[in-house]
């Protein structure tokens, strides 16, 4: 337990000190690290298209941190993490896939299927969550979820007068048998750190802390990470483009409403003047 929370604090650590050399490369105007790193999306290429001078310290800041542009943005993922059980001094390890989805540049959605394995169980889950976090590219975030599955241990049984293994031989040293004796559901709470590679590519490092229905000494921590890519659809770019558009400069439609309005006047005719 004691080493979990080492490790767990470790990660914070190396969070926080990454995002300060993160604003201080930045600040220096690093050649390796552009301020507007995500180009490659075109929603964020468009907002940023001019950028910020060299001089304008709070314009590259903000271009460097901005994540807005991932509302409304589908992708997958693929994961994967070590789980500790105290109770039993347990550990486990596995991976999951699956799709995310932001519904907001500050809330996200995911599922995902996922196993984990030991020495003597495994297990194969479905699993849920929401996600809250900042905007940003480096986003700390917070969320809760939940998943449902099924365990299968692996036991000794050398002495239960059944061949387990079908090698026609009977409680032979070191028989074991495997059967499928649980199905549960965990729900969890979770806190990590999303850091946005460009526009399309995320990692993602988190912890967690799982309360599962077998009792509590099956209750887990657990340190893993994500590996994440959002493609840009092309029929959720032209639908914010014309949002984008339809905002427009509110100048440049007072000017052309003023302009239809002087083309759609009518003409005064001058009164005839009569010669005699």
């Amino acid at each position: 337990m004691s080493r979990l929370i080492v490790i767990i604090k470790l990660v914070h650590a190396l969070t926080f000190r990454s995002s300060l050399l993160t604003i201080f490369l930045i600040l220096v105007g690093c050649n390796g690290l552009k301020s507007r790193y995500a180009m490659d999306d075109p929603v964020y290429a468009q907002k940023y298209a001019d950028g910020a001078s060299k001089r304008d310290i709070p314009g590259k800041l903000k271009q460097a941190i901005d994540a807005r542009h991932v509302e409304g943005l589908e992708g997958s993922f693929v994961g994967g993490g070590a789980m500790y059980r105290p109770k039993t001094d347990q550990t486990m390890a596995g991976a999951d896939l699956g799709i995310e989805n932001y519904r907001y540049s500050w809330l996200s959605e995911r599922v995902s299927l996922g196993g984990y394995t030991s020495e003597d169980q495994t297990y194969l889950a479905v699993d849920g969550g929401f996600r809250v976090q900042t905007p940003t590219r480096l986003a700390p975030f917070a969320g809760i979820g939940a998943l449902v599955g099924a365990s299968r241990t692996v036991e000794l049984a050398d002495s239960d007068n059944v061949d387990n293994d079908d090698d026609k031989l009977t409680d032979e040293p070191g028989e074991k048998t495997s059967n499928i004796d649980h199905a549960f559901a965990n729900a969890y709470s979770e806190t990590g750190v999303h850091l946005w590679l460009n526009g399309n590519w995320r990692v993602t490092a988190f912890g967690r802390y799982m309360i599962t229905s077998l009792g509590r000494e099956h209750d887990d921590w657990m340190l893993g990470g994500q590996l994440s890519f959002f493609p840009r659809r092309r029929h959720e770019l032209s639908n914010r483009v014309r949002s984008f558009q339809a905002i427009g400069d509110p100048l440049e439609t007072q000017s052309s409403a003023n302009n239809s309005s002087q083309e759609n006047k009518p003409v005064s005719e001058k009164p005839s003047t009569i010669v005699e």
